[in-house]
């Protein structure tokens, strides 16, 4: 007999299905934002579903999503909630005895520890293209993003060649992103019992204990970057866990980090490649407008579910009514619907809708949190300065030194993803010649 799922007191409009374990999963499986949208014309902007054996109460107007961000952690956590739909791929013991999170990292004043990999990186990647040739958008700055993120938290030494080249596939293989982007692959994943996730830790685990190897021998641990920072943590624990620590520290750091990096930074110069003019002007020298253009890309191209796990008796209220909610159940929001959707011309792409990193029309808004893109409150994203200091060089770089041809024409977003940045439905290929 099918467990009872948790209650909400009153009874909101629940999405039907005639499936009843997968319950309106099959939908979401198949076109996530569509079917929220959908889901919301025929019910409201306030209802529940239930999905694989979960329930959602889906919160979708000013008052409801205003309070979803404002629900304190301790009730209702996001990060109990983004760990139940990572962990659909990621092995748990990954996360097991975790000593850095993000915020340890980002929340320093000295961002210059990490702008100098940072910009190293850059130009490895960029002096590994040749005088001409084609990319792919997506698979190029995917690799560019492994790069400039494992220069700087794990390490100058990961970005060399002969580390990077055995890190990258490894780091695929485990990318917990594949949660959302492509469902049906951490279904996938629970099926073989992870085995190929694990095995991708294990050669991790390898890779990391060589780089610290390297370093000890070199005499780096005296380094100030942030994989001594990190490693600092480890300082009480004997080999060989101590450095199978580390390493898994910075795999945690990374995927959080990058898991929509290399996307937003691709839907970037997408949107550059597509307006010659505004390509003229950051190639010569507008940072301000290439910021703009990266905030925007982010917002018209999130896919980001905002997902909340009840742990505590829970109220949340919307402009009609407050909903008692039960332990066990989550509550949602996806910025999917409310980003290009919440004022006229939000489906748009304009890079005027910001004024440095403010959205610019916030004033209109009736909630704030209606327009995102690197979250709000004790929810902001802790990597986005770093974020946008990686998107402003790589692109700034990247235009600089090489005219670029696009050969792709009005790519859209991957209609299955349910969370992040969009990934492109299409490749989005270029053909680019060194600049004389």
């Amino acid at each position: 007999m099918p467990r009872a799922l948790p209650a909400i007191d009153p009874a909101p409009p629940l999405v039907r299905s005639r499936v009843p374990l997968a319950g309106a999963g099959l939908a979401l499986l198949a076109d996530p934002t569509a079917a929220f949208e959908r889901w919301r014309r025929e019910l409201g902007d306030t209802f529940a579903v239930d999905v694989f054996g979960y329930r959602m109460l889906c919160v979708f107007s000013p008052e409801g999503v205003r309070n979803l961000w404002a629900l304190p952690e301790a009730q209702a956590s996001k990060g109990a909630g983004d760990f139940a739909l990572l962990r659909h791929k990621v092995p748990d013991e990954l996360f097991v005895g975790r000593r850095t999170r993000p915020h340890d990292l980002f929340a320093r004043d000295d961002v210059e520890v990490y702008l100098e990999n940072l910009r190293a990186a850059v130009a490895i990647e960029l002096d590994e293209l040749d005088d001409a040739g084609e990319l792919e958008l997506f698979a190029w700055t995917r690799r560019l993003m492994h790069r400039v993120g494992l220069a700087s938290w794990g390490g100058i030494e990961a970005a060399a060649p002969r580390h990077l080249d055995r890190l990258v596939p490894l780091l695929d293989r485990l990318d917990s992103s594949e949660s959302f982007v492509h469902p049906h692959k951490a279904l996938w994943a629970m099926a073989t019992r992870k085995r190929a996730e694990r095995r991708a830790i294990a050669g991790l685990d390898r890779v990391f204990a060589d780089i610290l190897a390297e370093r000890a021998r070199a005499g780096g641990d005296a380094r100030d970057d942030l994989l001594a920072q990190i490693a600092a943590k480890w300082a009480d624990v004997p080999s060989p866990e101590r450095e199978r620590g580390i390493g898994r520290d910075v795999v945690l750091v990374h995927m959080g980090a990058q898991s929509n990096l290399f996307a937003a930074t691709a839907w970037t110069l997408v949107h550059l490649l597509e307006r010659p003019a505004l390509l003229a002007a950051v190639r010569g020298g507008d940072l301000d407008l290439l910021d703009r253009c990266s905030y925007e890309s982010i917002r018209l191209r999130q896919r980001s579910i905002v997902l909340r796990m009840v742990l505590r008796e829970t109220t949340i209220a919307d402009e009609k009514a407050a909903y008692r909610v039960a332990p066990g159940a989550f509550l949602a929001t996806t910025m999917a619907v409310t980003n290009p959707a919440a004022l006229p011309g939000l489906d748009r792409f304009d890079p005027a809708h910001f004024e440095r990193r403010a959205f610019a029309r916030a004033g209109e808004l009736p909630a704030r949190e209606l327009v995102t893109t690197f979250g709000h409150g004790r929810h902001a994203c802790p990597a986005h300065g770093f974020s946008i200091a990686a998107m402003r060089h790589a692109i700034a770089s990247l235009v600089e030194r090489f005219e670029l041809e696009p050969l792709f024409r009005d790519p859209r977003p991957l209609r299955r993803q349910i969370g992040g940045v969009a990934r492109a439905d299409r490749p989005c290929r270029v053909r680019y010649a060194a600049r004389r």
